[in-house]
């Protein structure tokens, strides 16, 4: 990436890197990083799952935050914007590493028990760019419906 760039690095298409970027993405998207997000990344070994070392993996979400820092700093927002979700989200077009990341996102995002609106969006960006896959969707009900939502039965009455 280009230092000056207000947008982020990019990462060889369908790498273990581009794959961790979009996954990091997910983690800071509401602003912090939280202990029950860092452990269940941890408890799946999430470095592992992405062919990276512990060391690549963290290096991925620090440059991530370096860059989105940069922006900021040279006077623009530190903003998220749908044209870099896109270029993100573009660089992964094997159907298995969409899938892998995706199931790594709902993870990190369902973590603490709260989505956020930034985790749902960036969430929702996968979804929408690469086609929702039918055995991801009991994973992704929370962020569709919220975490908590009733039921309520319909009306029997006829008019």
């Amino acid at each position: 990436m280009n230092k000056h760039s207000s947008s982020t690095r990019r990462y060889p298409r369908n790498s273990p890197q581009a794959a961790a970027n979009f996954v990091a993405l997910a983690l800071i998207s509401n602003g912090e990083v939280k202990p029950s997000e860092v452990a269940v990344l941890e408890a799946m070994r999430v470095h592992e799952q992405l062919g990276l070392t512990r060391l690549e993996w963290h290096d991925v979400v620090h440059e991530l935050c370096i860059d989105l820092l940069w922006s900021a700093a040279h006077g623009t927002d530190c903003r998220i914007d749908g044209r870099m979700i896109e270029q993100m989200l573009a660089a992964i077009d094997d159907v298995a590493l969409q899938r892998l990341v995706l199931r790594l996102c709902t993870a990190v995002v369902n973590a603490d028990g709260k989505i956020d609106d930034g985790e749902s969006i960036v969430v929702l960006a996968a979804i929408d760019h690469w086609g929702l896959h039918p055995d991801e969707h009991e994973l992704l009900e929370p962020l569709l419906y919220g975490l908590d939502f009733q039921v309520t039965a319909r009306s029997t009455r006829r008019v």
